[in-house]
C-alpha cells in the first residue's frame, strides 16, 4: 500500500503550514466566487460575510 499524500508531501507534514495554506485556498477560492469569508474563532469553521447592499455606490452604464 502506497503512503498517504499527508505523510509523503513535505509541505503538508507541519500541520500549522498545512492549516495557513488550508485557510488561504478556502479564503481565495470564496473571493473567486464572490463569497468573502472569514472564520469563527471558537468553532474554527468559515461563515459567509454577508455584503451591505447600501455600502457601494450602483454602476451607471455609458451612453454610446
Amino acid at each position: 500500500m502506497k503512503n498517504s499524500l499527508l505523510n509523503t508531501n513535505p509541505h503538508l507534514k507541519d500541520a500549522s503550514k498545512r492549516e495557513r495554506a488550508l485557510t488561504r485556498n478556502i479564503e481565495s477560492s470564496s473571493a473567486i466566487e464572490g463569497i468573502r469569508v472569514k472564520r469563527d474563532a471558537p468553532t474554527g469553521r468559515f461563515i459567509a460575510i454577508k455584503s451591505n447592499p447600501t455600502s457601494c455606490c450602483p454602476v451607471k452604464k455609458k451612453d454610446r
